[in-house]
C-alpha cells in the first residue's frame, strides 16, 4: 500500500475510468451478486475481469463488494463466487457475513478479506477479533471520532479504512431494519429503499405534533472531510474511502480529483498545508445535502441533519430581487453560465428548477456572468422576490468531469522507459520498463536490411516510438542504439512498438497475484467443508427467554415462566444501572429455580467506552453473573479475553449455518437468529449450537448515534447541553401513513427508534418445531414489568399448551396478546423473508 490509499467507488464501467484517471489509488465495485448496492449498475463477471485487467494496467488496486448476508442455500455459490474473483487478480473483497467469512477462510486463505462497515466495527477489540478470523483490514464504522480512531490505531495492526466522503446513514451501519421491516427490502441484502430519506413528524406520546408540518428528520447531510485530511492520516488511517457507487460518473471524477489533489499537496508539505475554497465549491457543486464533517470532531448534533430536503441542493446561487414582466433580477453570489441548472426555493414549498438559457447582463445577453453580478433570468412562474436561487448543476464542470472518463487520450500516464536496438542483419528490437521494473519485450520477425534510399535515423526511431497518445503510458526517455545504415518499414516499428508495450500491460497485470489454490483442490476442501456440518434438529417444544431492561422487570419475567432472563445493556435514560445487590439476588433466584440468567453487554458500544464496560464487566463477575448475551464484535472479544461463556445476540447477523461455525469456534453456547429470516431458512440451518428466535417484541429498527430529541429538544441549535427532554416525557415519529415510531433513548444518548407494529409469533409457535430452535424470546428490554409478566404469563401458558398437544388453544392466547398490545401486529419476516 501507498502511504495513504485513496480510495474511489465505481457503480459502473464509467465511474471506473472516471475514478483512475481523476487520481484513485483503488477502486471498489459490486458485481451483481451479494452485493450491498444490488440498485446500482454493477458488473457482470465478465465486466469484473475486464476492469480489473484496466485498472492494474494502471497500478491500480480494486475491491469487491461480497457484502450482504448470506442465506444457507446461497453459500456454495457465494464462496465460489470468491474463488472467482481471486482468480481474477481482484485485490480484496469487503465481506459482511460472518459465515462467509469464517468459510472463505478455510478454503481461500490467501484471499484478503476487508471487514465492511456493515459489520459495525466500533472499537479495537472487534476490530482484534476480525484479525484473529483472518482479516486484514477493518472498514470502522462511521460514527467514531478522531480520538477513537487514534486509539484503535494504537491498539491494532490491521489496515484502517474510514469514510471521507459522501452519504452518511443515520443508523449504525448493519444495524438498520427499517427498510426491511416497514418495506420488505433490507439493507443487509443490499436492497435498502432509504425510508430514513422520508419525511416524519415529531410526536408526543399521544400522538400529538410537537412542530409544524413534516421534516426530513432521520436524513443526514453529506460527510466532507477536505479540510480533515492531515487530521485523518495523523490519526492512523490507511484508506480514505469516497462514498457513491450509486453517483454518476461525473460526481467519482469531481470528488476523486478533489481529493487526490489534497492528500497529495499534503504528503509533500504538510506545514504548509491549506485547501482551495473553490475545491471544496466543486464537490459541493456536483452534490451536496449540504456537509457535515460527520462525528469525525465529535457529537455534532442538529448540524448533521439535513431537515429540509432528502436530495442534491447544489450551492447557492443568490436570491431573487424583483420580477420583471416574465423575468426576474436576481443578485449572483456565484458565477453562472448557460446551461447551468437552478432550482428555486420557493416560499409556498417545493424546489421548481430549471435549465438556464438565456442570460441577460445590463439588458445584453451572456453567455456568462461572474459573482456579484445582477442578472435577469428566466425562472419557474411560482418565484418571488426574496426566494433563494441554487445552482445545482455546473455545465463546465460536468463537462470537464466527462471530458476525463471519455476522451481517447487518457488524462493519468505511467512513465516509461524504451530502448530500441536496430542495425542490417539483426531483428529490430523495443524494450519498455516502467518505473517499477516491469520490462515488455518485442522483435521483429525478420533482420532489418540494409537502406539503399532511406536509412533508419534517430529522429524517424523517436518520432515512430513516441506514438502513445491512447495508450496509459508516456515516454520519459528513449535510448537508441542504431548501427550502419538499416532499413526498417514504419509498419514493423510500430508492430513492434505495440507488441512491446502490450507485453509490458501483460507484466504490470500479472505483478498482481492470484489469490486462490488450484480449482480441484479448492473444489476438494469445499466439498469437504460442506459435507462436514453436522447438527442435530430439535423436535422438542422451545423454552421461553425474555429480554428485559430492569431489575423489576426481570423478577416479572421469572414469576411469570421465563426459564431464562436476559437482564442489561442499555440503561434507559432516567434509569439507573443495575445494582450489585440486585444482580446477586437474580443469580441465586434462577439458580435455586433451575432456570438461567445472562447479563447483557449494551448492543453496541464505542472505543471511548471500553474502560467504562471493563469495569461494569467486572462489577458483574462481582456479583456472579456467569453468562453473557453479546450483541457486537468487542463484546466478544471480551469474552474471549476472560473465558466466560456468552451467547450471541440477534445483532451480530446470523444467517446461516457456518456463521455459527464462526460462533462456536470462538467459544459461544448458542446464538438468536437474525429476524431477518423466514420459518423456512430457519428450518434450513443446521443447530449446530443451540437456536434462539425471537417471537413477540417491538424490535427496534434503528440504533442511532444521532439524537433527534436533542437536536430538536433539547436546546438551541440542538447544541450540548442537551435539556434531557427524554427523560421527562415519551416521543415518536409519525411517518405519512399515519405510524408512529417510538422512541426511546439510553444514557449514552444513543437513539433507538421502533417498529409501530409488534411481532407476535404466538398463534404460529407450532411451526417451529422440528426448525432446530429450542428457545423463543421475548424482547421485551423497554417494556415496564406488568407487560412483562402479562405477556410472559400468556406465552408460558401457550408452550405449555403446545407441549400437550393442544394447538388450537394458540389462536385464543393470541387473542389476548392482541387484546393487551393493540391490533398493530406483524409476523415480521416469518412469512414472507427478505430477498
Amino acid at each position: 500500500m501507498t502511504l495513504v490509499e485513496l480510495m474511489s467507488p465505481a457503480g459502473n464501467r464509467e465511474a471506473l475510468r472516471a475514478a483512475i484517471a481523476n487520481g484513485a489509488d483503488a477502486v471498489y465495485l459490486g458485481g451483481q451478486e451479494f452485493n450491498a448496492r444490488q440498485l446500482a449498475e454493477n458488473f457482470s463477471r465478465e465486466e469484473i475481469v475486464e476492469a480489473i485487467e484496466y485498472a492494474h494496467e494502471r497500478g491500480v488496486r480494486v475491491y469487491v463488494t461480497v457484502n450482504t448476508l448470506v442465506k444457507n442455500v446461497e453459500m456454495e455459490e457465494a464462496i465460489d463466487y470468491l474463488y472467482f474473483l481471486g482468480n481474477s487478480r481482484v485485490d480484496g473483497v469487503i465481506v459482511q457475513d460472518l459465515g462467509l467469512a469464517w468459510a472463505a477462510r478455510q478454503v481461500l486463505p490467501d484471499l484478503k478479506l476487508m471487514a465492511s462497515t456493515q459489520m459495525t466495527v466500533t472499537n479495537a477489540l472487534g476490530a482484534k477479533l476480525l484479525g484473529e478470523l483472518g482479516f486484514k483490514r477493518i472498514i470502522l464504522a462511521r460514527e467514531l471520532s478522531l480520538k477513537e480512531i487514534a486509539s484503535i490505531r494504537r491498539e491494532c495492526q490491521l489496515e484502517l479504512e474510514v469514510f471521507v466522503h459522501g452519504a452518511l446513514c443515520f443508523c449504525y451501519s448493519g444495524q438498520c431494519l427499517l427498510s426491511s421491516m416497514v418495506g420488505g427490502r433490507s439493507g443487509n441484502r443490499g436492497r435498502c429503499a432509504q425510508p430514513c430519506r422520508l419525511a416524519y413528524t415529531l410526536v408526543d406520546a399521544k400522538g400529538q405534533e410537537l412542530e409544524p408540518g413534516a421534516e426530513h428528520l432521520l436524513s443526514t447531510r453529506d460527510l466532507c472531510t477536505l479540510e480533515l485530511v492531515p487530521r485523518l492520516i495523523e490519526a492512523g488511517v490507511n484508506a480514505f474511502k469516497i462514498e457513491g457507487r450509486m453517483r454518476r460518473p461525473e460526481y467519482v471524477a469531481v470528488v476523486t480529483r478533489a481529493y487526490r489533489r489534497i492528500l497529495d499537496r499534503y504528503l509533500e508539505d504538510p506545514q504548509g498545508f491549506t485547501v482551495d475554497p473553490e475545491e471544496i465549491r466543486e464537490v459541493a457543486q456536483v452534490f451536496n445535502r449540504d456537509f457535515t464533517p460527520g462525528y469525525l470532531l465529535g457529537d455534532p448534533g442538529a448540524e448533521l441533519m439535513s431537515y429540509g430536503r432528502p436530495s442534491n441542493r447544489g450551492i447557492y446561487l443568490g436570491r431573487v430581487v424583483e420580477r420583471e414582466g416574465g423575468r426576474y433580477l436576481v443578485k449572483l453570489e456565484a458565477p453562472l453560465r448557460q446551461g447551468d441548472g437552478v432550482e428555486v426555493w420557493v416560499r409556498g414549498g417545493g424546489h421548481p428548477g430549471l435549465v438556464v438559457e438565456d442570460i441577460r447582463l445590463w439588458g445584453r445577453k451572456v453567455e456568462e456572468a461572474p459573482a456579484g453580478a445582477l442578472v435577469s433570468l428566466e425562472l419557474p412562474p411560482q418565484a418571488r422576490p426574496g426566494d433563494r436561487v441554487f445552482k445545482t448543476s455546473d455545465a463546465s464542470l460536468l463537462a470537464w468531469a466527462r471530458r476525463t472518463y471519455t476522451s481517447q487520450r487518457e488524462i493519468r500516464k505511467i512513465p516509461i522507459h524504451m530502448e530500441v536496438w536496430a542495425s542490417p542483419g539483426q531483428l529490430f528490437k523495443v524494450k519498455v520498463m516502467d518505473e517499477e521494473g516491469h520490462i515488455g519485450e518485442a522483435a521483429s520477425s525478420a533482420p532489418a536490411e540494409i537502406a539503399i534510399k532511406h536509412p533508419l535515423t534517430e529522429e524517424v526511431l523517436k518520432e515512430q516510438l513516441d506514438r502513445l497518445g491512447n495508450t496509459p503510458y508516456e515516454l520519459k526517455s528513449l535510448q537508441i542504439n542504431l548501427h550502419g545504415t538499416p532499413m526498417v518499414p514504419l509498419s514493423i516499428i510500430n508492430q513492434v512498438r505495440r507488441e512491446a508495450l502490450a507485453n509490458l500491460s501483460l507484466k504490470r497485470r500479472e505483478a498482481f497475484p492470484r489469490s486462490v489454490p488450484p480449482r480441484q483442490e479448492f473444489v476438494t476442501t469445499l466439498a469437504s467443508l460442506l459435507r462436514d456440518k453436522e447438527g442435530k434438529q430439535a423436535s422438542r417444544v422451545p423454552s421461553l427467554s425474555v429480554a428485559v431492561g430492569s431489575y423489576e422487570a426481570a423478577l416479572a419475567a421469572l414469576e411469570a415462566g421465563a426459564e431464562r432472563v436476559y437482564l442489561g445493556g442499555e440503561v434507559w435514560q432516567g434509569q439507573k444501572a443495575i445494582s450489585i445487590s440486585e444482580l446477586q439476588s437474580l443469580c441465586k433466584a434462577t439458580e435455586r429455580q433451575g432456570k438461567e440468567f445472562f447479563i447483557a453487554f449494551p448492543r453496541l458500544w464505542q472505543e471511548k467506552e471500553e474502560l467504562h464496560i471493563r469495569r461494569e464487566l467486572e462489577r458483574w463477575l462481582q456479583a456472579g453473573g456467569q453468562k453473557f448475551l453479546v450483541g457486537n464484535l468487542g463484546s466478544l472479544q471480551l469474552l474471549k479475553e476472560y473465558r466466560l461463556t456468552g451467547w450471541g445476540d440477534y445483532t451480530l447477523n446470523i444467517f446461516n449455518d457456518f456463521a455459527l461455525q464462526n460462533l462456536k469456534a470462538w467459544g459461544l453456547e448458542g446464538a438468536t437468529l437474525s429476524p431477518e429470516l423466514n420459518l423456512e431458512e430457519i428450518k434450513g440451518i443446521k443447530a449446530l449450537l443451540p437456536l434462539e428466535v425471537i417471537v413477540h417484541g417491538r424490535l427496534p429498527l434503528m440504533l442511532s448515534a444521532h439524537c433527534v430529541l436533542g437536536a430538536r429538544l433539547g436546546g438551541k441549535e440542538g447544541r450540548k447541553p442537551c435539556f434531557a427532554p427524554c427523560r421527562k416525557a415519551r416521543y415518536g415519529l409519525k411517518d405519512r401513513l399515519g405510524f408512529v415510531f417510538s422512541i426511546t433513548t439510553d444514557t449514552r444518548c444513543r437513539f433507538y427508534l421502533y417498529n409501530p407494529k409488534t411481532l407476535d409469533f404466538l398463534a404460529h409457535l407450532s411451526l417451529l418445531r422440528g426448525t432446530g430452535v429450542t428457545l423463543v424470546r421475548l424482547e421485551l428490554r423497554e417494556k415496564e414489568s406488568s407487560y412483562v409478566r402479562r405477556v410472559t404469563r400468556i406465552y408460558r401458558e401457550a408452550l405449555n399448551c403446545l407441549k400437550e398437544g393442544e394447538i388450537e388453544a394458540l389462536s385464543v392466547l393470541a387473542g389476548e396478546v392482541e387484546k393487551y398490545v393493540g391490533r398493530e401486529i406483524t409476523r415480521g419476516h416469518y412469512f414472507r423473508g427478505v430477498v
